[in-house]
C-alpha cells in the first residue's frame, strides 16, 4: 500500500501491532495488510487555554489567560506516549499558569507578565518533552481584576488626577502672592515707585498741533 508525507508530516509505522519507526516526508509503499501508519502534524501551532481564576498571595482571584507556541518535536513519543497528547499539554500549562500566580500578590501579576510567562514555560518543558513537544513560547495575554477593584483603581486614577490638579492650582496663587508679597516689599522701600506707578497710570499724551493759516 502506497502513503504520501508532506514536508509538514511524519508517520508513525506499526507492523502487527508493534512500533517500527518514524518515517519522513515522500512516497513509502507498505505492506496493507499487516501495517499501519500514524500522521502526525509538526507544523507549529497555538494554544489558547481558557482563562483561569487564580487566587494571589494576598486572597485576590485573579483572571489570567496565556497563549502556547508549540511543535511536535518527536512524532514517536507524540503517538505513543499519551492518547491525548494536546490535552495532557492543556492541563501542565494550566497547573503551571496556577502555580506562578498563587505566590504573588495581585499588584504584581501584571507587571510581573514575562517572569510569570518565563516560569510557565520552565515548568511545562518536561512534560512537554515527555509527550513529544517542544513549547517555543509563553505569553501572558490577559489579566483581569475583580470588578471592585478595577473600580477601586479608576477613583484612584482620578483622585491623583485631582490632587495634581490641585497642587498646580495651589503653586499658581502661591506664585501670585509671592509677586504681591515682593511689590508691597518694593513700595516700602521705595516710596517714589509708587508715585512714578502713579504718573504712569495717569500719563496722557498732549499733541500740539499747529494752527492753520487763513
Amino acid at each position: 500500500m502506497k502513503h504520501t508525507l508532506f514536508p509538514w508530516e511524519r508517520g508513525v509505522r506499526f507492523d502487527r501491532g508493534v512500533l517500527v519507526g518514524e518515517l519522513g516526508p515522500g512516497e513509502h509503499r507498505l505492506p496493507w495488510r499487516r501495517s499501519v501508519l500514524q500522521r502526525v502534524d509538526i507544523r507549529p501551532r497555538t494554544m489558547t487555554p481558557a482563562a483561569q481564576d487564580v487566587p494571589t498571595a494576598d486572597g485576590v482571584l485573579v483572571r489570567v489567560t496565556v497563549v502556547v507556541r508549540w511543535a511536535v518535536s518527536s512524532a514517536t513519543k507524540f503517538v505513543v506516549e499519551s492518547a491525548s497528547p494536546e490535552d495532557e499539554l492543556y492541563t501542565a500549562v494550566q497547573l503551571a499558569l496556577r502555580g506562578a500566580v498563587l505566590p504573588r500578590a495581585h499588584t504584581a501579576v501584571d507587571a510581573e507578565r514575562e517572569a510569570i510567562a518565563a516560569e510557565v514555560l520552565a515548568a511545562v518543558a518536561l512534560r512537554a518533552e515527555e509527550l513529544g513537544v517542544a513549547v517555543s513560547d509563553v505569553a501572558v495575554r490577559d489579566v483581569v481584576m475583580p470588578g471592585e477593584l478595577r473600580r477601586a483603581a479608576l477613583a484612584e486614577l482620578v483622585a491623583a488626577s485631582e490632587g495634581r490638579a490641585a497642587l498646580e492650582r495651589a503653586r499658581g496663587e502661591t506664585a501670585a502672592l509671592r509677586s504681591l508679597l515682593n511689590a508691597a516689599r518694593l513700595a516700602e522701600e521705595h516710596p517714589a515707585l509708587l508715585e512714578l506707578r502713579a504718573l504712569q497710570a495717569a500719563s496722557t499724551v498732549v499733541v500740539d498741533r499747529p494752527a492753520r493759516k487763513s
